[in-house]
């Protein structure tokens, strides 16, 4: 049996502190400093139970050193302690209730309880150990031990305190969920559901046995067990809300949308001022491109709730999402006049400002962001872009480089640092920019990409090429670097066969012009001229005055011997440039031709 600390008042310590109380009665200062402690300590509902009051005449008997009101003394002294945030006081006060009365659990709970509400665990867990060593049958004990167990990392000590625990206390429905969360940790999972089924035999109407087993059959996969489960609960219980929304997030992992809204709808219509629901539903619209629909649902949470902040900006990416940019500019600066801290706000507004080219306006959003937000350092690389679109080229570089140089770099902003340095043609410092940001970030596709492009600029060809294979290796469909490794090798005449397997890939991927004329050329490589034609041709028509595509039409109509149809295209390309030299040179060379 636990020893209640309060318990043992009632039976040994309360006849003899009222008449010690009685007795001091005229003295008024003692009188109230004994009624507040027996006031603050909850002992005032014993006088119910106190036998009747001696006769004033009763001899007096001093029990100022009775070890009992001494420990309720040191108890009620804690109490006041921790109502000051004097917590090592309290400890210390409590220690002290315990050495005068060692047999009362209830002090050695109370003491574990504020070492566990101050993170000392250790000590929290040899105090509950202490009443183990004289009781060992504390149900109380058990159970506080096998969640700390639980909370330290160790599972398997938590699962013998929770089997002692029902092995005490059978009915208790609580524990035989928190043995099941001990043995799925340490890998049981099937004795895990085994606990479960056991008790809903006995509770078959326990919401959080049904939960939990639900959720354990999600976990492994068993979504069919896990759906009965969940649609008893909804079936047959009131209020499971959670088993609506789990039910209805296995159907989304399934891809189910169907299933996933109706159950939903359903549980919304149980329950229409659900607004945590309704944006559930709303993420649902959103997932299927259902953008009108998604409006609706978080239209009526603002509709009933003005102050739904959340509501609101997702409302805005929605808008973002239909490129509806002056809607979306609207209810940011909107949110931003409700709120000016949400600084997810700010960089949503600056990001469609950025999409209508108003430049100046977007900087001002981005710039408004501070640097202790998670959001900045993407707020700088825009910064850096917008400065680029003005022609503020040396304080975007600044920008750039000061953020680089605190540490705390993107991606983008080697990649708009190098884009700087090629459009002042100081390749050597791009190249130099590009290969740093590549060894920050190896995997960025975008940083090698433009390496590559960059050595082809300054005629390192060979390593231009590695790189874009690096590219490749990375994204498999990266059609712009297979077309421009398959484009290199046909233009050296080289590895063709792999150059047609690059760019057949490419083309089905991004099927531009500038892909149909590699095509081509690599067809016109391996002597493949009518299906040369017919892709430059449509190269041609997607770049209608591109010199270099018009150019290799003119060589394939002239490999056809198509003299006329050479013949006009090179006219085409003089009035296009009139210095044309290949133009010239093929018009020469047909002009001679019998």
């Amino acid at each position: 049996m636990e020893k209640s600390f309060f318990a043992l008042r009632t039976s040994r310590l309360a006849p003899r502190i009222l008449n010690f109380l009685m007795k001091f009665l005229q003295n008024t200062t003692l009188f109230l400093i004994f009624g507040m402690i027996f006031l603050l300590s909850g002992c005032v509902a014993l006088v119910a139970t106190a036998p009747p009051i001696l006769p004033v005449d009763t001899p007096y008997v001093s029990q100022l050193d009775d070890p009992e009101s001494n420990a309720l003394f040191h108890f009620t002294r804690a109490q006041l302690l921790l109502g000051d945030g004097d917590v090592d006081g309290a400890i210390k006060a409590l220690q002290a209730a315990i050495g005068i009365d060692p047999e009362a659990e209830e002090l050695r709970f109370r003491l574990a309880e504020i070492y566990g509400e101050v993170g000392r665990m250790k000590e929290a867990r040899r105090s509950v150990e202490d009443i183990l060593i004289s009781n060992p049958e504390s149900v109380r004990a058990h159970q506080i031990l096998g969640h700390i167990a639980l909370g330290n990392g160790e599972p398997a000590v938590a699962a013998k305190h929770f089997r002692t625990v029902m092995e005490l206390d059978p009915d208790n429905e609580m524990v035989p969920l928190q043995l099941s969360i001990a043995l799925v940790r340490i890998g049981e999972a099937g004795q895990a559901i085994e606990e479960l089924k056991h008790l809903l035999e006995r509770h078959p109407d326990s919401r959080p046995g049904r939960l939990t087993l639900a959720r354990l059959y999600r976990d492994m996969n068993l979504n069919i067990l896990a759906e009965e489960h969940y649609r008893y609960l909804i079936d047959n219980l009131t209020d499971i809300g959670q088993a609506y929304l789990d039910l209805g997030f296995m159907y989304e992992e399934q891809h189910d949308w169907k299933l996933a809204l109706e159950l939903f709808n359903e549980a919304l219509q149980k329950n229409p001022h659900d607004f945590a629901l309704r944006h559930h539903i709303a993420r649902i619209y959103v997932g299927m491109k259902r953008f009108d629909d998604a409006l609706r649902e978080l239209q009526t949470i603002v509709h009933f709730d003005a102050n739904d902040l959340e509501a609101r900006r997702k409302i805005g990416l929605v808008y973002m999402e239909q490129e509806r940019w002056d809607d979306a500019i609207d209810l940011f600066k909107d949110l931003l006049v409700r709120d000016q801290d949400i600084d997810a706000a700010r960089y949503y507004l600056g990001s469609s400002l950025e999409r209508t080219e108003r430049w100046d306006e977007a900087f001002e959003a981005f710039s408004a962001i501070p640097e202790t937000s998670a959001l900045y350092e993407d707020a700088v690389s825009h910064m850096g872009f917008l400065l680029m679109q003005t022609d503020r080229l040396d304080e975007a570089v600044s920008l750039l480089e000061m953020q680089m140089e605190m540490g705390g770099a993107r991606p983008q902003f080697f990649y708009y640092l190098a884009a700087i340095h090629l459009t002042e043609k100081r390749l050597n410092e791009a190249l130099a920019v590009l290969e740093q940001g590549t060894q920050r970030f190896p995997d960025n596709t975008d940083l090698l990409y433009q390496e590559g492009l960059t050595l082809e600029r300054m005629g390192r060809h060979d390593q231009a090429i590695e790189v874009m294979h690096k590219v490749i290796a990375l994204d498999a469909k990266h059609a712009e670097a297979m077309n421009f490794v398959a484009y290199a090798y046909a233009d050296t005449n080289t590895n063709l066969d792999e150059a047609l397997t690059l760019v057949q890939r490419a083309i089905k991927l991004k099927p531009a012009g500038h892909i149909h004329d590699t095509l081509g050329w690599v067809y016109y490589r391996l002597g493949r001229f009518e299906e040369a034609r017919q892709s430059i041709e449509e190269a041609s028509r997607l770049l209608l005055e591109d010199e270099v595509v018009l150019a290799h039409l003119a060589e394939i109509y002239m490999s056809l011997k198509a003299f006329e149809q050479a013949r006009d295209i090179c006219r085409r390309l003089l009035e296009l440039d009139p210095e044309n030299t290949f133009a010239k040179e093929m018009l020469d060379a047909l002009d001679a031709s019998p």
